[in-house]
């Protein structure tokens, strides 16, 4: 394989010790088949790995949070981290993304996206600070000022390492990546456990991330040897900006999409209902997280990498679509039959009232798990614009749909995220399926064996909670029971029936591993 830089002399120059070879993504020409699912199988697994620990993590630091703290603070925290989540969007200009998706970049550009980074973050750090009276004002919750005071700090920080992590994706180096990733959750999840057993409350969830960072800064560099110079090079900026402003847009609507439902429960039901709230919607993004999202991380450079390849794109996709709806459909309507056993034995009866939201939002989770990997298409094909356009219809129609159902309460606004998702999946996927040649029938056909498996799935688990009625076993009990029912009726089915070729390769491994 050639390297798709044609021009590294200022890049080497600027990035003191490293091997030409290593200095960026290599280019599609000349690139088998056989290649790009060496990377994809590589970089999932790292990613994967990296993912499944620190979301591992995440969850045994929230339950014993939950155990510690009350629902109120969990919401507070939760509308605070909407307001720092829209800064955080701005805090690199999407200059990132760019990096990874330009074929050719040299150490100008880099430091031009270290520079504007910094810079957008201490604009970013002022901002927040400045309207955190405000937020707190609105809300009625006076600590949410000092909250968000104490996270503009984090916006100072992240440039030190959000370009350096850039680098190592856009080199495909995923398995430094997910070390880096999961050595930052270990690091802020104790933190976050060790202040709530010494009393801190609400604290514990800000101060672990925020404290988490300085520890990771020296980490990062020393992993990535190249060091930045406060410069900005204005072609270099021109022409990242020129794909990065579309992303931003985007990234943008659909943080706001994401998120307005937490600022209208907030406001019209109370930090304690959004607290329920929360925890249900974090447990549907879960599966999310773990693969589509992970996935998506190394789909994005591999595509960049491909992009002039249709048919090896459209080859690619199907399979890695197919792969993500044989994990994350059982998982999402596993949850939905087990979220009351799950929630009763993991939270605890005072989160009784996170059962039904959890259960509705497991529709969505199906539907987004699918619908994710579309902007991935868009933007490894350099069609930021379809991101932003697409994004846009999309978000207005979830925004409609919450204003709307919060006049039914909480389960009036999860109805409506769902009633908009479907037609939001289909735009998305219409648009996504046509620039690389896709039909949908195709996609489609793709994820019929995961609907069909996990349809059987639960057939099985609602006729033994039907006998459990009877029975009634212990909650825990309950619990253990039906995942392993599940899990059993959904590979046999899957495996025999069906006769999934990835399911009989995964067992296939699995024995020859034992």
């Amino acid at each position: 394989m050639t390297p798709s830089l044609a021009n590294l002399r200022s890049y080497t120059a600027g990035w003191t010790g490293l091997e030409k070879k290593r200095a960026g993504l290599h280019g599609s020409r000349g690139m088998k088949r056989a290649d790009i699912k060496q990377r994809v199988v590589s970089g999932s697994a790292w990613t994967l790995f990296a993912n499944v620990s620190s979301q591992a993590i995440s969850f045994l630091v929230t339950v014993v949070l939950a155990r510690l703290l009350t629902p109120g603070d969990f919401g507070v925290v939760a509308i605070s981290a909407v307001f720092t989540g829209v800064i955080t969007l701005f805090q690199d200009v999407g200059m990132g993304a760019a990096l990874i998706q330009r074929k050719d970049i040299d150490d100008d550009y880099l430091s031009t996206s270290f520079s504007v980074s910094l810079l957008a973050g201490a604009a970013l750090a002022i901002l927040l600070a400045a309207f955190s009276p405000l937020v707190a004002s609105f809300y009625k919750e006076a600590v949410l000022r000092d909250i968000l005071l104490v996270s503009s700090i984090g916006f100072l920080l992240s440039p030190f390492t959000s370009i350096h992590t850039s680098i190592l994706s856009k080199r495909l180096e995923f398995k430094k990546v997910a070390l880096i990733t999961l050595g930052t959750n270990v690091v802020s999840g104790s933190i976050s456990v060790g202040l709530a057993l010494s009393g801190y409350g609400l604290w514990s969830m800000v101060l672990g991330k925020i404290l988490s960072q300085p520890i990771l800064i020296p980490v990062v560099w020393t992993v990535v040897k190249w060091r930045p110079k406060l410069r900005i090079i204005r072609r270099c900026f021109t022409d990242l900006f020129g794909f990065s402003s579309h992303l931003l847009g985007f990234n943008l609507l659909n943080f706001f999409a994401r998120n307005l439902d937490n600022l209208i429960i907030g406001k019209y039901l109370g930090p304690q209902i959004l607290g329920y709230y929360s925890v249900a919607y974090n447990l549907m993004l879960k599966p999310l997280q773990l693969i589509s999202w992970s996935i998506g991380k190394v789909l994005f450079p591999v595509f960049s990498s491909i992009q002039d390849d249709p048919v090896q794109t459209r080859a690619v996709y199907l399979k890695i679509i197919k792969s993500i709806s044989l994990i994350t459909f059982p998982m999402m309507t596993g949850l939905y039959m087990v979220a009351e056993e799950f929630i009763l034995s993991v939270y605890g009866d005072t989160w009784r009232p996170a059962i039904l939201p959890l259960k509705l939002l497991c529709a969505v989770g199906a539907i987004q798990s699918i619908g994710t990997t579309g902007g991935v298409i868009f933007n490894s094909q350099g069609r930021s614009d379809l991101t932003l356009k697409v994004g846009a219809v999309s978000a207005s129609a979830i925004v409609i749909g919450f204003i709307i159902g919060i006049q039914w309460g909480l389960i009036g606004v999860i109805t409506a995220y769902i009633a908009a998702s479907l037609p939001v999946f289909f735009l998305g996927q219409f648009y996504a399926n046509r620039l690389i040649g896709l039909k949908m029938s195709a996609l489609l056909s793709s994820l019929f064996p995961a609907a069909a498996c996990s349809g059987f799935m639960v057939a099985v688990l609602a006729s033994f909670r039907y006998i459990n009625g009877s029975i009634r076993l212990e909650v825990a009990t309950a619990l253990v029971t039906l995942i392993f029912i599940g899990a059993a009726s959904y590979i046999l089915f899957a495996a025999k029936v069906f006769k999934v070729n990835e399911v009989n390769e995964a067992l296939q491994m699995v024995k020859r591993k034992l």
